[in-house]
């Protein structure tokens, strides 16, 4: 096993470099996400960190790392426990509650809480999707896609999927379009919940009824 230390990561495509002990080494070594083996471990903050690897190759042939092992005890602070996800955990769950009171109450029709789960579903499986596709470099899946879901009433699913994928939360710009997304959406449940919007609700909850 050679010893090389890890200079670079690219957390939302998945890999990174090592710089190779070697002085007369031109380039660094590539290194997968999936070429850890410890996989509790955050690489994003063990760059600095010295790591014995075996040299392989990938599938065209490029040499790249394999079976890393971190030189020393792993730190504590490398784990990969999320604090953000548990927030957005209870952020969806008070959500979900609330939606439960609101259908139980009779305040909002079953098909439009429903459509919140859909949504949600669709809207974690295309943030799944669009980090593989970035992991393995094919065609991503458009912001504005995600962004449009979001609207429709799937921002829990992207707020859990941004956290617990650890997808799409470097990108300012695109957070804060999601945040309008979120305001935007809960501004017009609100508006669904006014006695003038009854007849909309009604309309809304027929035409959720023949999806769901």
């Amino acid at each position: 096993m050679t010893k090389a230390k890890l200079v670079s990561w690219n957390d939302a495509k998945g890999f990174g470099f090592l710089k190779l002990s070697d002085k007369n080494a031109e380039k660094n070594l590539f290194v997968h996400a999936s070429s850890f083996d410890d996989r509790s471990i955050n690489p994003e903050r063990l760059i600095g960190h010295w790591f014995t690897y075996r040299l392989s190759a990938d599938k065209q042939g490029r040499p790249c790392a394999k079976q890393l092992k971190l030189v020393g005890e792993k730190p504590a602070f490398v784990t990969k426990t999320n604090k953000a996800g548990l927030g957005a955990s209870i952020k969806v769950a008070v959500f979900a509650g609330l939606l439960t009171a609101l259908v139980m109450l009779a305040n909002l029709p079953l098909a439009i809480a429903l459509a919140y789960l859909v949504m949600s579903l669709v809207c974690f499986a295309l943030y799944a999707l669009d980090k593989s596709a970035a992991q393995a470099g094919r065609w991503r899946v458009q912001e504005a896609k995600l962004h449009v879901f979001s609207l429709l009433g799937g921002w829990p699913g992207a707020m859990l999927a941004q956290q617990y994928l650890r997808h799409k939360t470097q990108k300012q710009q695109f957070r804060w379009i999601y945040y309008a997304t979120v305001l935007l959406n809960c501004a017009a449940l609100a508006y669904l919940l006014t006695p003038s919007a009854a007849p909309m609700r009604q309309t809304i909850s027929e035409f959720v009824s023949s999806f769901v």
